[in-house]
């Protein structure tokens, strides 16, 4: 008799089949999905509960243990992925239901891939030695760590919310990524979830009492030692004493205003005089520099002369430089540009500007399949993104600093941050305008990315939003500082001022991270491979075994 491939993979698991009733009940799936999308979004800023991305998805990696139906698995994994993304990116609703709806559908799908692996893999290793479950274990990290990068560019790109997100108020647990990327940070908290899983199985599932696989944990103690690493490197990696070096001061411009007010011709003059108010205020506090937050005048500064030179007039006014995101425009051939400008007292406008490298699809161009729709932000033609970091040499006291520009989610992308890094920027800009996506945890989350690259790449970032959030984040990830209004709310008109300062020891130098780039995905593309050639040559044992 023929066995079927599901009935043989059923016996490869352990020499019989698991075809319980837990196995089987949709009812333990549903819980298993739902626990883990709950754990999973509230490890995911806005939310303040870091801890929950080390269990958040043990529900369901205890639930797969008993080998559900693919069937089954496919529903609660879509299902579960589809419902934690649309909470993770409800914020994006302001915008487009339809589109964060299929956002979230797309993210889903690559999540149940990752899970239909666990499926796959999970099962034979439960009871093999600790060696094999180790290195299924890495090899399932490594293949989420695989995913992750593979949203960096799948589909015009979207590596949004990583699971190392979670960690951006955690420097102690961040400091690996200066070597491995936001991955490592990722990597280890899922294998810290298989690690917690199988202890949980065998202590309380399986109730095994065996010194070395019940009470004694291995697996557990593993996990706990690679956080005992992470508290080892962030030890080694603190600065010395008195090594501070202060940069400058930044007074920051708040217009906050309204994105449906933004491009109306109407409003133009009222939101540019808003807009110089407000630069004026701040300009008053003590300050080396201004900030303006992305696309910040009505009219292009490049291409509209009468808006140059309305900026230049108020710049040698102030008489300090203004660091702005805005648009330039080629009115003949109708090409669009965002991206960030200098302009300094002596000198006017730089020729020397950033243009924005990662755009916005649907937002700022409309990809060639879908020809057919409009963008989301009613202004000009299609943006034509950049090719370079541009770097910008800022002028302050007495010392010039090259500053490497990001706008809008740019900070997203590890490799843009880490490009200009490498071409020798020491400090970030970013520019942005989240006042699109309401006043709820779009702005934050936003803003946590930013500290993934500070890390990464050991350079401060200086952030400057339309309504918010505005502050800066020192190279080892700390935010430093946040400007507030007097309700505690990151959204309000108005502005601030920070000092931002560096480390001696990074001035000069790049992390290993900046130096070397994506190594640390292709370790865990190795591992998976791994992984999988373990799982195969254990079935095909099995297989003869039978023969």
């Amino acid at each position: 008799m023929i066995e079927s491939p599901e009935k043989l993979d059923d016996v490869a698991v352990g020499g019989e089949v698991t075809d319980s009733a837990l196995a089987r009940s949709p009812l333990w799936g549903v819980l298993a999905g739902l626990c883990t999308t709950l754990f999973w979004v509230l490890s995911i800023p806005p939310f303040e509960f870091a801890e929950a991305a080390y269990i958040a998805f043990v529900p369901l990696l205890l639930w797969l243990y008993t080998r559900p139906g693919r069937g089954l698995c496919a529903l609660v994994a879509v299902g579960t992925g589809w419902l934690a993304w649309l909470a993770i990116l409800i914020w994006l609703r302001h915008v487009t239901l339809f589109g964060t709806v299929a956002l979230s559908g797309i993210l889903a799908g690559i999540f149940a891939v990752w899970l239909f692996l666990v499926r796959w893999i999970l099962p034979r290793v439960a009871d093999r030695s600790f060696v094999v479950r180790a290195v299924a274990f890495a090899g399932l990290a490594g293949a989420w760590v695989v995913l992750e990068w593979v949203r960096t560019w799948l589909f015009w790109g979207f590596p949004w919310a990583p699971i190392s997100l979670s960690q951006w108020e955690r420097p102690v647990v961040l400091q690996i990524a200066a070597w491995t990327g936001a991955y490592g940070v990722s990597f280890l908290l899922i294998y810290f979830n298989f690690c917690i899983a199988q202890t949980l199985r065998n202590r309380v599932v399986i109730k095994t009492r065996k010194l070395w696989s019940g009470w004694f944990s291995l697996d557990l103690y593993v996990a706990m030692a690679a956080l005992g690493l992470c508290i080892f490197v962030f030890l080694k990696s603190l600065p010395r004493p008195g090594s501070a070096v202060p940069l400058f001061t930044a007074a920051v411009v708040q217009p906050y205003i309204a994105p449906e007010l933004k491009w109306d011709g109407a409003k133009e003059l009222e939101n540019l005089t808003v807009l110089e108010r407000q630069t004026r205020f701040v300009a008053s506090l003590e300050s080396d520099l201004v900030l303006w937050p992305e696309a910040a005048t009505p009219w292009p500064i490049v291409g509209y002369p009468h808006m140059q030179e309305r900026v230049e007039h108020l710049v040698k006014d102030i008489d300090k430089p203004i660091l702005m995101g805005n648009l330039a425009v080629d009115r003949e051939a109708d090409l669009w540009y965002n991206g960030v400008f200098l302009v300094e007292p002596e000198s006017g406008l730089s020729d020397v500007f950033y243009v924005k490298r990662e755009l916005v699809p649907f937002g700022e161009f409309v990809p060639e399949p879908f020809g057919f729709l409009d963008k989301v932000v009613p202004l000009g033609g299609s943006f034509v993104p950049g090719t370079a970091p541009g770097l910008m040499a800022l002028k302050v006291r007495e010392q010039t600093l090259k500053v490497g520009s990001l706008v809008c989610y740019e900070d997203v992308f590890p490799g843009l941050a880490r490009e200009s890094a490498r071409a020798g920027a020491q400090v970030f800009f970013v520019a942005t305008n989240n006042a699109w996506y309401g006043e709820e945890g779009g702005a934050s989350q936003h803003a946590a990315h930013s500290v993934l690259r500070a890390v990464e790449n050991r350079r401060p970032v200086m952030r400057c939003g339309n309504g918010g959030w505005s502050g800066w984040i020192d190279c080892y990830g700390t935010v430093r500082d946040v400007l507030r209004d007097e309700n505690g709310s990151v959204y309000f008109r108005g502005g601030g001022s920070y000092t931002v300062v560096h480390f001696e020891q990074w001035m000069q130098r790049q992390s290993f991270y900046t130096r070397h780039g994506d190594w640390f995905v292709a370790l865990c593309g190795a591992l998976m491979a791994v992984a999988v050639a373990l799982c195969l040559m254990m079935r095909r044992k099995a297989v003869l075994h039978m023969d």
